[in-house]
C-alpha cells in the first residue's frame, strides 16, 4: 500500500487529491506496466470509487491511457512526453553523450551513466553495444550500491559514516555468489577506487556481468555521477583488460567532467 508511512513522506502541507493521484502513478513498474481498477484500489489504499474517479481525469489529461481490450491502464503519452523535456534538459546527460556514444563506436562496448539517487544509483542515460542491444531502455532503472560499478565510484565519494548510513538502510543483498554482503569487504573495494580512480563489478549484481566505473565531477570538484562501461572490450573479455579499460573510462570521465567546468 503506497501511503505516508511506507513512503516516508509527511502529508502536512501537501495537496491530498495530488498526492493520491501520485501514488497512484507510482503504482506502474517495470514488473506492473498495466493494472486494473481493482489492482491499484488495492495497491493505493484508496476506496475504489474515488480511484476510478482519479484515473477517469488522469486518462482525460493522456497521463493514463487505457487498453480497451484488456480493460488495463498504462502509462500514456503525456508521461512520455514529460520524460523527454527531462533528459533533454539534463546538462549532465546532454555532455556525456557524446562520449558514451564514443566509447561504444570505438571499443563495442555497452556505456552508462548514472548518478545516486536516495541510496541506489540511478540511469540517466545508457548506450548499447551493437553487439548486445537490449530490447529495453535502462533509463529511470535504479540498482543498488554495493554490487555495481558506479555504485562503488558513488559510494568512494562519501564519507565513511555516510557509507555505513547507506548499509544500513538499504543493507547489501546477495544476487549471484559473487556479491559482496560484507561491509569490510565492501570497504577494502571503495579504498581501491579512491586509490585507483576507478571501481570494477564482475559477476556480482547479475551472473556473467562485467563492469569498469570512473567517476564524473562539477565544477567545485564532487564527484556527482559515474561512467561505466560493460559486455566485451573489442570482442574480449574486460577483466582481461581491466587496466586498459580503466583507463579508457577515467579519461572519459575527465572528458565530461571538464566538460561541467572541472579543472
Amino acid at each position: 500500500m503506497l501511503n505516508e508511512e511506507k513512503s516516508g513522506k509527511s502529508s502536512a502541507g501537501l495537496t491530498q487529491s495530488l498526492c493520491k493521484a501520485f501514488d497512484i502513478l507510482a503504482c506502474f513498474t517495470a514488473e506492473t506496466p498495466l493494472l486494473r481498477i481493482t489492482d491499484i484500489t488495492r495497491r493505493v489504499g484508496m476506496t475504489q470509487s474515488n480511484v476510478s474517479r482519479l484515473v477517469a481525469t488522469m486518462t482525460a489529461y493522456e497521463y493514463l491511457e487505457k487498453d480497451e481490450d484488456s480493460g488495463c491502464y498504462q502509462l500514456g503519452r503525456k508521461i512520455i512526453t514529460l520524460s523527454s523535456v527531462a533528459l533533454n534538459h539534463s546538462s549532465l546527460r546532454c555532455q556525456a553523450l557524446p562520449e558514451l556514444f564514443s566509447l561504444e563506436q570505438k571499443y563495442g562496448v555497452g556505456a552508462n551513466l548514472a548518478v545516486l539517487d536516495h541510496g541506489s544509483m540511478y540511469y540517466l542515460a545508457h548506450v548499447d553495444s551493437r553487439n548486445s542491444p537490449r530490447m529495453y531502455t535502462m533509463v529511470g532503472n535504479t540498482n543498488p550500491l554495493h554490487c555495481t560499478a558506479i555504485g562503488k565510484v558513488l559510494l568512494s565519494a562519501m564519507t565513511d559514516e555516510e557509507i555505513a548510513a547507506v548499509i544500513r538502510e538499504k543493507g547489501m543483498p546477495s544476487f549471484t555468489y559473487n556479491t559482496i554482503t560484507s561491509p569490510d569487504v565492501l570497504m577494502e573495494q571503495i579504498e581501491r577506487c579512491r586509490r585507483l580512480g576507478y571501481s570494477v563489478e564482475y559477476g556480482e549484481h547479475a551472473l556473467n556481468s562485467a563492469c569498469i566505473a570512473a567517476g564524473i565531477r562539477n565544477r567545485n570538484g564532487k564527484v556527482i555521477a559515474g561512467l561505466s562501461v560493460s559486455g566485451k572490450f573489442l570482442g574480449e573479455s574486460l577483466q582481461e583488460h581491466e587496466e586498459r579499460v580503466a583507463s579508457i573510462v577515467i579519461e572519459s570521465a575527465a572528458l565530461i567532467s571538464n566538460k561541467l567546468g572541472c579543472i
